[in-house]
């Protein structure tokens, strides 16, 4: 009985925590390059003993929630604006943070008053030379052209190239806020030898909207069905101890 008591707390734990992700990915729906998270479980066995210290020496299986980034791709929006920037396919476009390098989908660029291409949020976005400068004092933004391997043309000369990055698993990459995400320690990213890249358009965000309420209707069932579960598991144990304090 106890252990379908834990077995129940665990299930809305699990659930309170997929909830959460679900209302961020909703959240998130109109923010551009965002990536959505899933989570899954996993079952670790345990014994009721080191869950409450009882000294029961019952099993059970514990779930444990871990999150994954869904890197699917996400549809492009044309912008006709020279400076937004989607990859179509794999690969993250890199940036330079206070915090060390990182990785966006997010190709909404613009220049800053140095001439330096950055972020919406003031990054610099990072080329094969370091941070991308684009001298536009005699020239216009809209004289700017990016080409499907990512090289940045201004006159007709190339004078930089985008410094997309990958990694054979997706996984290696977790987010850090900002729409951003970094590398697990350990782990170094691999630049991309082939990439496409589409300039005036914008990657939207891959949440869909259905599937999102579809999961979090029935998270919400699961939830009323273990919140029942535990009140009847109540229930019982409280009318046992009481039968058992009479007989006493």
């Amino acid at each position: 009985m106890l252990n379908r008591l834990a077995m129940a707390g665990h299930a809305m734990t699990m659930q309170m925590a997929k909830m959460e992700t679900i209302t961020n990915n909703l959240a998130n729906i109109s923010t551009k390059g965002f990536k959505r998270e899933e989570l899954f479980v996993r079952e670790l066995k345990k014994t009721v003993s080191e869950l409450d210290g009882s000294g029961f020496s019952e099993e059970t299986s514990v779930p444990y929630v871990g999150a994954r980034i869904d890197f699917s791709q996400g549809p492009l929006e044309g912008t006709n604006r020279p400076l937004d920037v989607a990859i179509s396919g794999s690969g993250l476009f890199s940036v330079e943070t206070p915090d060390g390098e990182a990785y966006t989908r997010d190709g909404r660029f613009t220049l800053n008053q140095e001439g330096i291409l950055v972020t919406s949020d003031g990054h610099p976005v990072l080329g094969e030379g370091g941070p991308i400068e684009i001298n536009v004092q005699e020239n216009f933004a809209t004289d700017i052209v990016i080409n499907g391997s990512g090289e940045i043309l201004l006159d007709g000369n190339i004078i930089d190239k985008f410094k997309t990055v990958s990694t054979e698993n997706p996984a290696d990459f977790y987010k850090i806020g900002s729409n951003l995400f970094q590398l697990k320690p350990g782990v170094e990213a691999s630049a991309l030898e082939t990439v496409e890249v589409k300039q005036g358009f914008l990657e939207s965000s891959n949440v869909d909207s259905i599937t999102e309420m579809v999961t979090m209707i029935d998270l919400m069932h699961q939830y009323e069905m273990a919140q029942k579960m535990i009140k009847s598991q109540d229930a019982i144990l409280g009318k046992a101890a009481n039968e058992i304090g009479r007989v006493g």
